[in-house]
């Protein structure tokens, strides 16, 4: 009858708890199930191999076992969980020994060692070629400064042009309207036909000449504004009467020709130029095109160097991993039992702090 007034006053004080505060205080003591209840193999691959294949095994084994000890939430060592983890972690000290490098009696060994001496003499020669290869790049980096640069293409003076049109245009346009276009009944048309086929014809002339590069052939352009300046002035005579209208022919086909021959003279000066912007291209253009060789031999010598830097850190590095793996096997039996055996351990020791209320959370 004693244990009535107890179960009385236990019934009251848990009806008298907040609701709120009883929520709260579960909230702190549960942890969440996928840190307590981590996968097997969390944290036991090592994603840094370059830490050495015995670091990697032994705590990789540690938290095996921390894993196994969380996950059976046990408290104490289980015999059974014991005697799996020591005999996986016996094989895997198995698994990780190696023969300690030796060429003289490993044929696999000798072909590596082989392949090494091969990289070595190959990066040797990759930085025998590197040297030469920025020799050769700087020596033509000098040789493009030194060459002088051709800069823009020689070309007349825009406004010079516009001249040379509208001069052309001035003498062609009172022929055109006279003997051409006269039959127009409006003058005004007749006069704007006369100005746009004229300013074609100048604009057609003046081009001609100026644009014309081919040397064998440069005549034919001041040949044609010639006879163009002569047939004009052959039909301006036919119809002229008296003095003062042949002189005015005359004169106006002597204006004609001379104008296509200061042309000439400047479309000369401009083909000398030319000729000399064409050579200093080139030279220019040669001096690029060596730069550019000598860059790409030199990148090319430089990947082949990295290539067998990183071959021969590679064979380094397979050399100081057979190494470290040449322990003497139940020495690295034991080691990693140990280890293996340490996580479960600690596995277990978390298990408790959880059942004691004093858990903390995994990171």
């Amino acid at each position: 009858m004693a244990r009535f007034p107890f179960h009385s006053r236990f019934n009251k004080m848990e009806a008298t708890t907040n609701p709120q505060q009883q929520s709260s205080l579960d909230n702190q003591n549960r942890v969440a199930p996928d840190k307590i209840m981590p996968h097997p193999l969390d944290n036991v691959v090592d994603p840094s191999p370059h830490n050495g294949t015995v670091l990697a095994i032994l705590t990789g084994m540690f938290e095996l076992g921390r894993n196994r000890a969380l996950q059976s939430g046990t408290v104490e060592s289980r015999a059974d969980d014991l005697r799996t983890l020591e005999d996986h972690a016996r094989a895997m000290a198995r698994d990780t020994y190696r023969d300690r490098f030796d060429p003289s009696l490993n044929p696999h060994d000798k072909m590596r060692q082989t392949e090494y001496q091969r990289t070595l003499k190959q990066r040797e020669e990759a930085e025998i070629a590197s040297r030469h290869a920025v020799a050769n790049l700087r020596d033509a980096q000098v040789q493009l400064a030194k060459t002088r640069k051709a800069g823009e293409r020689p070309r007349a003076n825009g406004w010079l042009v516009a001249a040379f049109i509208v001069a052309i245009m001035i003498s062609l346009s009172p022929t055109l309207h006279d003997f051409v276009f006269h039959t127009f009944s409006d003058d005004l048309l007749a006069w704007f036909g006369a100005l746009v086929t004229s300013a074609f014809v100048a604009c057609m002339l003046t081009l001609a000449i100026l644009t014309g590069r081919r040397t064998t052939w440069e005549w034919i352009g001041v040949g044609a504004g010639i006879v163009l300046g002569l047939g004009l002035g052959i039909l301006r005579l036919s119809s002229a009467e008296g003095g003062d209208e042949v002189m005015f022919s005359v004169g106006l086909t002597i204006f004609e020709i001379a104008v296509v021959l200061l042309l000439e003279w400047l479309a000369s000066g401009l083909r000398h130029d030319d000729e000399i912007w064409a050579a200093r291209r080139d030279s220019e253009n040669e001096a690029l095109e060596l730069c550019d060789a000598k860059q790409a031999d030199l990148s090319r010598c430089e990947s082949l160097l990295q290539e067998c830097e990183e071959q021969l850190a590679r064979t380094i590095l397979y050399v100081e991993d057979r190494h470290n793996r040449n322990i003497h096997l139940p020495e690295l039996e034991a080691l990693v039992v140990k280890s293996v055996l340490d996580g479960y351990d600690s596995g277990v020791t978390e298990n408790i702090g959880r059942v004691r209320g004093s858990s903390r959370r995994a990171v």
